[in-house]
């Protein structure tokens, strides 16, 4: 886990305010007021002990520097830093429960600050680094992670599908499933038994999109654009044979009907299990050879073109014409690349 330190325990330990300042510049990063993050293990003897915190085996240190991996780095120091300081009868909650159960942030709004997200009984405050929302949770709603209050993981669920957007509730839902967290069926009677007055058509949204079938984050949000654009006939982990039964490929979505595939084309596929990464290319461009011979048009998707709409409009042309004039529809040549 991330060590963090409140100015207290930097105090108890013998530094001094103007040296706490000067460790900001070697081995601490303030994450909030207050409370620093360590981020390097220094040679200055005047920090030998945070030295000695960040050498040892249990201690992560930052590695992010930009992006969306930074900013679930972030969060997740910033959860770290109030997990022995929350406020009293006060829970992790939303996206600062899915850090502690460990499930995915899928991404975050433009602009959106930072912030630890908790429940509490009685009060609804916001604060620079914390969210606390009013609501009123039941025993079973609740646990404790390594000694941390949380929301339970269908609570979890449950509040992240009323108050996030559809794509990312979908995609934190579907890797629930996905990983055995609960079932369908769990989570359907869990919001049957907590009808809300607000955002009832989010949770219920939700649910009619959640398929634990897909195996990414990236292929849920690309099912909610799918929906959002109108795209209908998709089917996630289609696998694709040949005249005589030969497997050619499994693909991320297929419409068969349509003749029409659409692939998330993540640079990480490239490296996986240690695979090089020439070899790993050569591979995917004769699947996609073997594919576009069969007379399917394949796209590919990149995490931008999750975020845009030019790719899906462009899927969505290519299955219009296809399914209104089949004979054309077997020129793989019809399709729009990137």
């Amino acid at each position: 886990m991330f060590a963090c330190l409140s100015v207290a325990e930097l105090e108890a330990a013998g530094l001094t305010t103007y040296q706490i300042a000067l460790a900001e510049e070697c081995c601490l990063r303030r994450s909030r007021r207050g409370h620093y993050v360590i981020t390097r293990v220094c040679a200055d003897p005047r920090h030998r002990f945070i030295s000695a915190l960040a050498s040892a085996q249990t201690t992560h240190l930052p590695k992010e520097s930009a992006g969306l991996r930074k900013r679930k780095e972030d969060l997740r120091i910033l959860v770290r830093s109030y997990a022995r300081s929350l406020p009293p009868e006060a829970v992790f909650s939303h996206r600062s429960a899915l850090i502690v159960h460990g499930l995915p942030i899928p991404f975050f709004e433009d602009g959106e600050t930072i912030c630890a997200e908790t429940a509490h009984p009685r009060n609804a405050v916001r604060r620079p680094t914390m969210l606390i929302r009013r609501r009123q949770l039941e025993p079973g709603d609740t646990v404790e992670v390594g000694g941390v209050p949380v929301t339970s993981v269908l609570r979890t669920l449950f509040d992240i599908s009323r108050d996030c957007p559809l794509a990312f509730a979908v995609a934190v839902v579907d890797d629930a499933l996905r990983c055995s967290l609960v079932t369908l069926d769990e989570f359907r009677e869990f919001c049957a038994r907590h009808p809300v007055r607000t955002h009832q058509a989010r949770i219920d949204a939700v649910l009619d999109n959640a398929d634990g079938r897909r195996e990414t984050v990236a292929e849920s949000i690309c099912a909610i654009r799918f929906v959002e654009h109108s795209i209908h006939g998709f089917e996630p982990q289609v696998v694709i044979e040949d005249e005589q039964g030969e497997f050619i490929a499994r693909t991320d979505f297929a419409d068969e009907a349509a003749k029409v595939i659409a692939e998330f084309d993540g640079a990480g596929k490239y490296f996986l299990d240690g695979a090089d990464p020439k070899e790993s290319f050569e591979l995917e461009r004769r699947r996609e050879y073997a594919l576009r011979n069969l007379g399917y048009t394949v796209f590919r998707i990149t995490w931008a073109d999750l975020f845009a709409a030019d790719v899906f409009l462009r899927i969505k042309d290519a299955i219009s014409r296809r399914t209104a004039s089949p004979a054309k529809g077997l020129d793989s040549r019809g399709g729009s690349q990137r």
